[in-house]
């Protein structure tokens, strides 16, 4: 049992499952797109990480996407921000409490993109400024980034973390088939990556809480080099087939083991509960940084 709990301990924290795993479900399309449908303005989605290892279930953390429309300038503008953090019982052995946060258009194109918090031994804070169709540039105040800018493909679009999430949740989905592929490009740490998706179709899948069946579309994307995963795996994802396009399921292998995120609570806050959300996460996220 020792062994066993030795292992468990070693792949856990190694994979940063806490926040990476919602930061994977990325996948826009290489032209042009209408949308049929968009964010919810005040919407909070709250999500619970889990770690499974054989008879092994630990609940090991927690993820927080909100949504705000903005406008600037006559022009609308959404602000996207996903807070992730480990649970007291895991602080002692891979603390983490990060804010990943994006502005960006009403089609999904980012104007900016800030990373900041302590994933473990390391703290990130990284602003990327994406506004420029013909290069990216970056400023970074951490150790393992240094500031600076690359040249991107003005045909391909590209996105950061969170405009990313929501550009997926609202493709038309219903246009598409089993075995259709999506391609990415995305900027990650001074980087621009680019993979792929796979669409596997319509499911009924059960809420593992009231046991009923919701008709989804499930897809899987190839992890992205860098990652802690395994080489070629992919990650299974599944979201409502409805207006909402709620991300509800997220399972992916491990090198040992696997990880499952479970959507555990949807709210529609008012724009000053929204906004004390997100200060009390940035207080928090900001004392932990630097603890």
């Amino acid at each position: 049992m020792h062994s066993a709990f030795t292992e468990f301990s070693k792949t856990l924290p190694q994979s940063r499952v806490f926040f990476w795993l919602l930061t994977c479900w990325l996948w826009p399309l290489t032209h042009a797109q209408t949308f049929s449908t968009e964010p919810t303005n005040g919407e909070r989605l709250d999500y619970t990480v889990a770690y499974e290892w054989g008879p092994f279930y630990l609940e090991v953390g927690d993820v927080s996407f909100t949504t705000a429309s903005m406008a600037y300038s006559g022009n609308q503008l959404w602000s996207f921000e996903g807070w992730g953090a480990s649970r007291n019982h895991w602080n002692w052995f891979y603390p983490v409490n990060s804010i990943y946060s994006s502005v960006a258009y009403a089609n999904f194109r980012p104007i900016n993109f800030q990373r900041y918090g302590r994933e473990g031994s390391h703290r990130y804070d990284r602003w990327y400024f994406l506004k420029n169709p013909m290069e990216i540039t970056w400023i970074s105040s951490d150790p393992e980034l240094e500031s600076g800018s690359v040249l991107r493909d003005v045909d391909s679009p590209l996105h950061d973390v969170m405009t990313a999430v929501h550009y997926c949740r609202h493709l038309p989905w219903e246009n598409y088939q089993p075995g259709d592929t999506v391609a990415l490009n995305l900027i990650l740490d001074g980087k621009i990556h680019s993979t792929r998706l796979d669409f596997k179709g319509s499911i009924r899948h059960k809420d593992p809480t009231t046991k009923t069946e919701i008709l989804c579309w499930e897809f899987s994307p190839t992890l992205i080099d860098g990652t802690v995963f395994k080489v070629g795996d992919q990650m299974r994802v599944i979201v409502t087939a409805d207006e909402r396009r709620l991300p509800i399921f997220v399972e992916t292998e491990l090198v040992v083991g696997k990880a499952r995120i479970y959507l555990s609570r949807i709210r529609k806050l008012a724009s000053l509960e929204l906004s004390k959300f997100r200060q009390d996460a940035k207080r928090r996220r900001d004392t932990f940084f630097h603890d």
